[in-house]
């Protein structure tokens, strides 16, 4: 009796895994194609031969099958997501255009491995894959320099700034049989050290060999994501599109050179993608052009209250009537563009007027006189009527103004004479 617990032993004994067994663990474990006693076979004899290929086959096609648990990946990928947006990361989900297969150089009784996720049961590719990849393309067909490949991947010294995820499936993945078929296989298993031999040369005579392997059938969506360190400014949208590039230009996974593992983006999680990225670039540029306002007002602001500053520095500095006279300029300067259609502004022009012929009276002549000569061009200029009054309120101000301004000429001509 097989040491296994007692659900376990009878799957093992009817050669059939549950639905929701452990695909890798069942396939890498459980291997149970090979009859009682099997062994290696004779090369020599083509019925072990035979028996030994169809065991392989046998277990191949006993797990081309559809694998992973929708729930678990579905929450795999919430939780990824939730790590992506604390760090500033993308995703691709991309489809496989053809087969993808991953681990073939794992060891496994039919000779071609298969890469399996450890939790979620599913095929998957290395997050440390896929930087390989990445770098790869960046180095040989993007030309980065020295310091752009180090600032990104790192080196022996220095950890990268990208954090590359483990490549999985959005979804459940169909699993299939597929077949290679090398002619040369004792060329490449014994040419060095037999060679010139005739059944280790690399001939058309030899009789193909036909290894069965595992696979993922075309149309699968792999989700890979990329973020980036704390402190990191990596343009994210020159990340994404070199790992794009790269599925789709050098594959991913094994066999690339043969056609398997190249990939291309959905084209409505393309169009998705755009929209928000596009969404984003104007979210980005909102939010510059308020923080670049923020900052010119906050500049203007602090301009402003040094100017005041030094203004009223200046205007303590100044003899009493000077500083008087500088202050009403300033008001008046504030006043005179709104007196026009506005006839509260002429009201507050009045009060500037009332003020400074009330201070002038106590200064001395040459002072006093220019606060009446200042007073009299500021009305030739807004006008000697106010308009928010009656046409008879308007000869009286006008009337009592013009004397008020005579009559403080007389005093001060007279107090300059004593």
């Amino acid at each position: 009796m097989l040491p296994l617990h007692r659900d376990t032993q009878q799957y093992a004994s009817e050669k059939t895994a549950p639905d929701s067994a452990h695909a890798g663990l069942w396939y890498d474990r459980f291997f149970n194609a090979f009859l009682k006693g099997a062994k290696k076979p004779d090369e020599k004899n083509k019925q072990e031969k035979n028996a030994w290929a169809e065991g392989k086959s046998r277990w191949i096609s006993s797990n081309s099958k559809k694998v992973g648990d929708v729930k678990k990946l579905r929450a795999f990928v919430m939780r990824q997501q939730a790590l992506l947006e604390a760090y500033g990361g993308q995703a691709l989900i991309m489809s496989n255009d053809w087969h993808f297969v991953t681990g073939l150089g794992n060891n496994h009784p039919v000779e071609n491995g298969f890469a399996w996720h450890h939790t979620l049961g599913v095929p998957y590719l290395a997050g440390a894959a896929v930087k390989g990849l990445v770098r790869a393309w960046c180095e040989v067909w993007e030309g980065f320099d020295e310091t752009k490949i180090r600032q990104w991947f790192g080196d022996t010294e220095q950890s990268g700034e990208l954090i590359f995820f483990d490549a999985v499936p959005t979804a459940p993945v169909k699993l299939k049989a597929d077949i290679m078929t090398p002619h040369y296989d004792k060329w490449y298993a014994e040419g060095e050290s037999r060679p010139d031999q005739p059944d280790t040369t690399p001939a058309d005579w030899h009789d193909p060999s036909p290894i069965p392997f595992l696979v993922v059938d075309k149309g699968a969506r792999f989700r890979f994501a990329v973020a980036r360190r704390t402190g990191s400014a990596i343009d994210m949208e020159q990340v994404s599109e070199a790992l794009m590039n790269t599925l789709q230009y050098l594959g991913a996974g094994a066999k690339t050179s043969a056609g398997y593992g190249r990939m291309s983006e959905d084209p409505r999680v393309l169009a998705s993608r755009r929209r928000e990225q596009e969404e984003r670039r104007k979210l980005e540029a909102a939010r510059a052009r308020e923080e670049a306002e923020a900052r010119a007002r906050e500049e203007a602001e602090c301009a402003a209250r040094e100017a005041e500053a030094r203004r009223q520095a200046e205007l303590a500095a100044m003899p009493g009537h000077e500083r008087v006279m500088a202050e009403a300029r300033e008001r008046y300067a504030r006043v005179q563009p709104r007196l026009a259609g506005h006839p509260e502004a002429y009201g507050e022009l009045r009060a500037v007027i009332n003020y400074v012929l009330d201070v002038a009276s106590g200064w001395d002549k040459e002072a006093g006189i220019g606060a009446v000569d200042w007073v009299t061009s500021v009305l030739n200029e807004a006008g000697w009527r106010h308009p928010d009054f009656t046409a008879s309120k308007r000869r009286k101000w006008e009337k009592r103004t013009r004397a008020r301004l005579d009559e403080l000429a007389e005093k001060l001509v007279r107090a300059s004479g004593r």
